[in-house]
């Protein structure tokens, strides 16, 4: 794959207080990444950076190996996003799209009203006459969605999506995000605190602790944790064959077969079970 977006030795600090400290990384083409962190940590301000709407106090970030894809429209409208979103309420879902596309150097009058009811029918909204004024706040989402791929991104950028929507509308959102890497194969980089949602759908994460940044591979299946009271040697060397084992403390991916298989050696060597515990492990790296 080919790296489509690279920070390197990035810094941002707002007078004296710095926010992000010498901050790499890559995203490949074609990846959906979760940018996660606590309240305050930096995540809007590191998508802000990447759209250049501030600037970075040190280091650069290249676009398709560009360090000023900021100053070229042409490369900028390969960038979407959903930030902040503004929309006119007074106006039809169709009317906005309209509207935002006179700011576009890539939508022309030829296609653009194909392109809108593509749009609008991709998002969920084609059939929807109402001003904005009147939708659901999932319904304005997914209009900001439209909105965000306007321009046909090939980098999509999603700072807090589902804040604000019910479960039905998280499921809907995720679904368009999928389908958008699925489809289009546009590379998303994606901030949340729907920590289960996100852990379904994205192929890494990106952690920013203490104002650095650390890249974790898919965190995939929560953990079960079995303590011992006694471990015998014959059931040590039994479990070390199937799972990780340490001072007592059994780590296996939530997987009933493997549970069952390992609990029924705990019985057969007549171990003391302690404890049972399931650890979410993405929320684990906010407990760090």
């Amino acid at each position: 794959m080919n790296t489509i977006l690279r920070a390197c030795n990035l810094s941002k600090s707002f007078g004296l207080q710095e926010v992000l400290t010498n901050i790499n990384f890559d995203i490949q083409s074609g990846d959906i990444v979760g940018l996660i962190g606590k309240n305050g940590c930096g995540k809007t301000t590191l998508m802000k950076m990447i759209l250049g709407f501030t600037s970075q106090t040190k280091g650069y970030i290249q676009f398709e190996g560009d360090p000023n894809y900021h100053t070229k429209r042409k490369t900028l409208n390969k960038i979407g996003f959903l930030l902040d979103c503004r929309l006119f309420e007074d106006f039809s879902a169709y009317d906005n799209l309209k509207l935002f596309s006179m700011y576009s150097s890539t939508v022309n009058g030829e296609n653009l009203d194909d392109r809108i009811e593509r749009l609008l029918k991709f998002v969920g909204l084609d059939n929807s006459k109402k001003l904005v004024k009147s939708y659901s706040f999932g319904m304005k989402q997914r209009l900001g969605l439209a909105l965000a791929l306007l321009d046909d991104p090939e980098f999509l950028i999603l700072d807090e999506p589902f804040v604000g929507l019910d479960p039905t509308g998280v499921r809907v959102l995720l679904d368009y995000i999928v389908k958008l890497r699925r489809e289009k194969g546009v590379t998303i980089l994606i901030s949340s605190h729907q920590l289960h949602e996100i852990e379904e759908i994205c192929d890494y994460f990106l952690f920013i602790n203490e104002k650095s940044i650390e890249k974790h591979s898919k965190l995939g299946e929560n953990q079960i944790v079995i303590t011992l009271g006694h471990v015998v040697p014959e059931l040590e060397q039994d479990l070390r064959d199937m799972i990780d084992m340490k001072e007592g403390q059994i780590t296996l991916p939530k997987d009933m077969s493997l549970l069952n298989s390992t609990l029924k050696l705990i019985y057969k060597y007549n171990s003391e079970l302690k404890d049972i515990t399931i650890n979410d492990s993405t929320e684990e790296l906010f407990r760090g």
